[in-house]
């Protein structure tokens, strides 16, 4: 069973090949076979590591949360309010 090849991505894999090989003229096939195969060496390592599930459907691991901003004494820092004299409505 063939895999499909997301173009798009061997085309900016191939450019950076060409690019790190010093942008020689004529091998662009080259380039094209390398990506792919590389692309394609990627895409099973993540089906590997999912478990055979699809890409998508691996959890992706969620960026922490930031804590707020705090002073050398533990207390959250406040900006200065913009207009501190206007009332309140």
């Amino acid at each position: 069973m063939e895999q499909t090849v997301n173009e798009a991505g061997v085309s900016r894999v191939a450019y950076q090949l060409w690019e790190k090989a010093g942008r020689p003229a004529g091998r662009d096939l080259e380039f094209w076979l390398a990506a792919e195969a590389e692309v394609r060496n990627s895409s099973k390592q993540v089906v590997a590591r999912t478990n055979g599930e699809p890409a998508a459907a691996a959890q992706v691991e969620k960026p922490r949360a930031t804590r707020p901003a705090r002073n050398g004494n533990g207390v959250k820092k406040t900006w200065p309010k913009p207009y501190p004299n206007l009332p309140k409505f």
